[in-house]
């Protein structure tokens, strides 16, 4: 799934909170008042997601603007497909495995914030710079690892992802300034602590289940004596 999300993203780069018990006030040109729990919980689920991903979006869309200022100046259309490989054979090398390294949840952050940054969806930008049928087989891969590749970002429905994005733009939240980088073999080693951490889990999730079904039994046993 983590593959997926790399080669995805290689295709398509070519181209504090204020709180007061529970209630939020976020601006988007107007303000706009948020007063439960779910918010809270939203943002922070999403907040580590976007601090990791977000110099990803504004790298597309840093390279796409450049893509286009230097395609303009071209006017073969030979020149501008090679000009469009030399990009890919450069941001796959420096970006091959950090991509790789994603989750499905954070994939879906970076589709959305791919579309704010550059006012295109995925799928606009894969069909515009590798042609309608990448764009296609895409968003069918896409759809079988839970990636809408067409997704808009609309402000308004993704509020809590505007209000992170917005603490970023006014330095609240703190991100590296470009994105990381990751060798192959810090990729296997990433892999190997995952598996690790997985293997773990499940280990005292079982355990805990084996103790809960002990202490029934127990509590059972007392009461029939």
């Amino acid at each position: 799934m983590k593959t997926w999300l790399g080669a995805l993203f290689l295709i398509f780069s070519l181209i504090g909170i204020s709180q007061t018990e529970d209630t939020l006030y976020a601006i988007h040109k107007t303000p706009i008042d948020v007063i439960d729990k779910v918010f809270l919980k939203q943002y922070r689920t999403l907040k580590p997601k976007v601090i990791k991903v977000y110099p990803y979006a504004l790298y597309a869309a840093e390279v796409l603007a450049q893509l286009e200022n230097d395609m303009v100046k071209l006017k073969k259309r030979r020149a501008k497909r090679k000009l469009c490989k030399l990009s890919y054979k450069n941001l796959k090398s420096d970006f091959k495995y950090a991509l790789q390294d994603l989750y499905i949840s954070e994939g879906q952050v970076l589709m959305k914030l791919i579309s704010r940054e550059t006012n295109m969806t995925v799928h606009e930008i894969i069909k515009k710079y590798r042609g309608t049928k990448d764009a296609a087989m895409f968003n069918l891969m896409g759809q079988l690892f839970d990636q809408d590749i067409k997704a808009k970002y609309v402000p308004k429905k993704e509020y809590v992802l505007e209000y992170i994005v917005r603490q970023i733009e006014t330095g609240e939240i703190l991100i590296s300034d470009t994105p990381k980088i990751i060798t192959k073999s810090e990729l296997n080693e990433q892999e190997k602590i995952d598996k690790t951490n997985r293997k773990r889990y499940k280990k005292a999730a079982r355990a805990l289940k084996r103790q809960k079904r002990k202490d029934k039994r127990e509590k059972k046993k007392a009461t029939t004596q």
